[in-house]
């Protein structure tokens, strides 16, 4: 009892050590650029994501298992506590080794996995001027060649997975992190051979191959991920990855969470591949076998989308859409795509372009929360009333008709959180004013059960007549994040009581959608 009890007291505290350096790698990323920034804003700004530390990750559990013999022993003897593999190419050849214990000592426990294959240095960059195009030949001539870093860490990162592969049926959760385009199909190859055992345990999948302008194709005539096997899924994210990597047996009614970032501007597509058109129908096909999905993010480049393609998602409580090209076909998938359930919606334009036309998109948001447009005796099972609890709107330019806009949100009158995210012209006033009550009270009043405003690029004399006009007929706001440039003098402070909490947030650069919604920003004084 004593060994064990300073065993575990010893351990509790080299767990803490390690969980408070990956704390502070955490923050110095969250300062810095993430991951999966990505867009028009990200790319002219030439910013480079870093990777969390120049170390290559260290495992508790190997460090414990380093401290004596008596230790070892244990340890190896205790399967549950090798459940937790997160290898770096960092490791070099180290890695394969490292691999190889943790899949000796979990004996039959299932593996959470994570490899990151990450060097910066493997990054694609696009170098943008005037003259220049960016087109898929373009970035296709100008691939420098692989260094020889490069070539040997893709030969670790085979290895790696053959050795993981061959115990895909202890896997739960697997998440692969690559910058280098060979390295991402060379894993994602090795995963689309045949196994003997089938990935029946798997549930979490995260496949990101991150700040690259080309994305990771998949040609028709090549196999597809875990061949023979019908993973449960519940968590799907496939990042700078074609949709077309799984199989179809993948996107099944044990989805719940799915996120796909993926543009083929940039990527080699050989002329015998699916044509546009035929993707965007493929991804429809694919969505309609999800019945059980709660959570879709869409961060995708399409031309148009056909309205007919009708399909049903009876669970989807909350959806994200993040696109240059938004204006091309978000309305058209907003109408044919049946979400009687959704709560929250997240809109973003990716592009820098002041003149971003979403009035296609206002105008079928304006169809599905007109309660004129929905009969609920109608034998069309598909017919539905909106009904909103969240809605973000980033990066969003309106200007033509603002008395229509009035008209949407006094009928969104359910929406109780409502952000107006940074615009790319600094200037969210259009939309604001629609929040001003009208002469005719209550009734017209937009977004009548506001709770909480999040509001960027909003000048503070229009804000402050917005919290004092609404107070009036609707009482104070719950919660108000409210970011402003230069400090007018001229404004009265008179206005900040009006709401129960107030909070001045700072700016933000990245279109990062899941931030607004989960309110992740740094907040001034």
């Amino acid at each position: 009892m004593i060994y064990f009890s300073s065993f575990s007291s010893c351990l509790v505290k080299e767990a803490r050590k390690h969980c408070t350096n990956i704390s502070k790698r955490v923050a110095v990323q969250f300062a810095a650029v993430h991951w999966d920034d990505w867009g028009d804003a990200f790319e002219c700004n030439g910013d480079q994501w870093e990777p969390e530390s120049d170390t290559p990750p260290q495992s508790v559990i190997l460090l414990a298992a380093s401290v004596c013999k008596r230790w070892q022993s244990f340890l190896t003897q205790t399967p549950s506590m090798w459940t937790e593999l997160q290898i770096s190419f960092k490791e070099g050849a180290a890695a394969l080794e490292h691999a190889r214990k943790f899949v000796q000592n979990s004996g039959t426990s299932l593996l959470n996995i994570t490899l990151l294959w990450d060097d910066p240095s493997w990054i694609v960059p696009i170098s943008w001027n005037d003259t220049d195009i960016i087109t898929a030949s373009s970035i296709r001539s100008g691939l420098k060649p692989a260094s020889r870093g490069e070539i040997i860490a893709g030969v670790h990162l085979v290895f790696v997975i053959k050795e993981l592969y061959a115990h895909v049926h202890r896997w739960r959760e697997f998440t692969l992190r690559t910058t280098s385009f060979s390295h991402t199909c060379q894993a994602l190859s090795s995963m689309s051979l045949p196994s003997v055992h089938p990935a029946c345990n798997l549930e979490k999948l995260h496949l990101r191959f991150i700040q690259n302008p080309r994305h990771a194709d998949h040609l028709m005539d090549e196999p597809s991920l875990f061949p023979g096997s019908v993973p449960p899924i519940r968590d799907l994210l496939l990042f700078g990855i074609s949709w077309t990597w799984p199989s179809s047996h993948m996107f099944s009614s044990h989805l719940s969470d799915l996120r796909i970032h993926y543009d083929d501007y940039c990527t080699d597509i050989p002329e015998d591949t699916e044509t546009w058109p035929n993707r965007a129908k493929n991804i429809s096909q694919l969505l309609g076998a999800l019945v059980n999905l709660r959570t879709l993010t869409l961060e995708l480049e399409l031309p148009s989308y056909d309205d007919t393609m009708s399909i049903e998602l009876p669970n989807l409580h909350s959806l994200a859409i993040k696109s240059r090209s938004m204006a091309s076909w978000t309305a058209n998938f907003l109408h044919s795509v049946k979400m009687p359930n959704l709560r929250i919606l997240t809109l973003c334009v990716a592009s820098l372009e002041k003149e971003n036309s979403v009035e296609g998109v206002f105008e079928e948001l304006a169809t599905l929360t007109d309660p004129d447009e929905y009969d609920p005796d109608e034998d069309d099972s598909s017919s539905y009333l909106l009904e909103l609890d969240e809605l973000h709107l980033i990066n969003f330019s309106h200007q033509e008709r603002p008395g229509f806009i009035h008209r949407l949100f006094v009928q969104m009158a359910v929406v109780e959180t409502l952000t107006l995210g940074p615009r790319a012209d600094g200037d969210n006033v259009a939309l604001a004013m629609a929040l001003l009550p009208t002469p005719y009270g209550l009734p017209d009043l937009a977004f009548p059960n506001l709770r909480t405003l999040v509001a960027f690029d909003v000048p503070k004399n229009v804000m402050r007549h917005i919290v004092l006009e609404r107070m009036s007929l609707a009482g104070p706001l719950e919660e108000l994040y409210y970011q402003y440039g230069q400090q007018d003098e001229s404004v009265q402070d008179d206005w900040q009581h009006g709401v129960e909490k107030y909070h001045r947030i700072d700016y933000m650069d990245c279109e990062r959608v899941q931030d607004f919604v989960d309110k992740r920003w740094s907040y001034l004084t």
